[in-house]
């Protein structure tokens, strides 16, 4: 009995950690404004104001796409024409975000939540972003 107990224990565990990954992976979805940029713990650049923001549209068969927008004032945006379509794979344990066709780049996702985006690349560059919500300033 004591052994059906402890199986039965790590087998809800595993459902309930594997089932936290698939609903994180959720919040990949929408508008995410850079906030800096780090390599080996060392902070590069501080961003207090980017004018571009980085938008991301995930699909659940782990396909997605990240394009380039411009905020507006009136909370809507300029979309560019580029964007990069992507598939999320699991290495190592590790989601990677696998960039195009051919000759691919990857990112790993570090880090992501409601708020908080953080992405670190092949050279071991990390990318912080923070959840970027539209405003309308001309709404008084």
């Amino acid at each position: 009995m004591k052994n059906y107990n402890s199986l039965l224990i790590i087998i809800v565990l595993g459902l309930y950690l594997s089932c936290e990954k698939v609903e994180k992976i959720d919040y990949l979805s929408g508008y995410w404004e850079i906030n800096s940029v780090s390599f080996q713990g060392n902070e590069l650049k501080n961003y207090p104001f980017s004018n571009t923001i980085d938008y991301f549209e995930f699909e659940q068969n782990n396909f997605g796409f990240r394009k380039k927008v411009m905020p507006k004032i009136n909370g809507s945006f300029d979309i560019t024409m580029h964007q990069i379509n992507f598939e999320i794979i699991s290495e190592n344990k590790k989601r990677i975000l696998r960039y195009g066709k051919g000759r691919n780049f990857k990112e790993e996702i570090i880090k992501l939540d409601s708020l908080n985006l953080f992405l670190q690349n092949e050279e071991g560059y990390t990318y912080k972003y923070k959840r970027f919500l539209p405003k309308n300033y001309l709404d008084g």
